[in-house]
């Protein structure tokens, strides 16, 4: 009997240290669901000059030690920011990777024609190039030597329709817009050369 009694009181505390696990179980992950916080993340590829649009944009609810010191939380409006770094689909965006400084601001996006022949076949949006200026016979005779026209620009995008067809491929640049009137100078004197950044 007295064994009985044992075994029934040790069921019985075992019980109610589950129980009570359980519920302290409970409480544990509700206080870290509180501690969560909603950060911005990137819907689609954020590239470097792209001014963000609330579409490029997704919430995401994420529980993180330092908070938005370095990533940004919803309570940030970054409609309007220039992206400065590549943000990848569904990464959160880090606060070093947009900015609002009046610089940043003066990016306009310059389409502009090349040949098929004077721009890597495998360049892709998002990837960093120099643009050099080659001076054309058949538009001028006054051809100097080539020259740099712009270093370090991002790619924004690229339309190869008339690249099966032999004919000239569309270039989204980031240019700042002091340089628009020069790049666009630029292809009415000869052809513009787009040559790869690496590292």
């Amino acid at each position: 009997m007295t064994s009985y009694k044992r075994r029934t009181r040790t069921r019985l505390f075992t019980a109610i240290v589950l129980i009570c696990g359980s519920f302290l179980s409970a409480f544990i992950l509700s206080s870290l669901a509180n501690r969560t916080q909603l950060m911005w993340g990137a819907r689609a590829p954020l590239i470097p000059g792209h001014k963000i649009l609330a579409s490029d944009l997704e919430t995401r609810r994420v529980a993180l030690p330092d908070g938005d010191a370095i990533y940004l939380s919803v309570q940030r409006d970054l409609t309007g920011s220039v992206v400065l770094r590549t943000v990848k689909t569904g990464e959160l965006i880090p606060a070093t990777a947009v900015s609002r400084d009046a610089q940043a601001l003066q990016r306009s996006a310059l389409p502009i024609s090349v040949h098929t022949s004077d721009i890597p076949s495998d360049l892709q949006a998002g990837e960093i190039v120099n643009l050099y200026h080659v001076g054309d016979s058949r538009l001028t005779q006054d051809i100097g030597p080539p020259s740099v026209l712009l270093s370090h620009t991002y790619i924004l995008g690229i339309d190869r329709k008339g690249q099966n067809l032999g004919g000239d491929l569309s270039l989204t640049l980031s240019v700042n817009v002091k340089n628009v009137l020069e790049v666009l100078g630029a292809t009415a004197s000869g052809r513009i050369v787009v040559v790869r950044v690496d590292g």
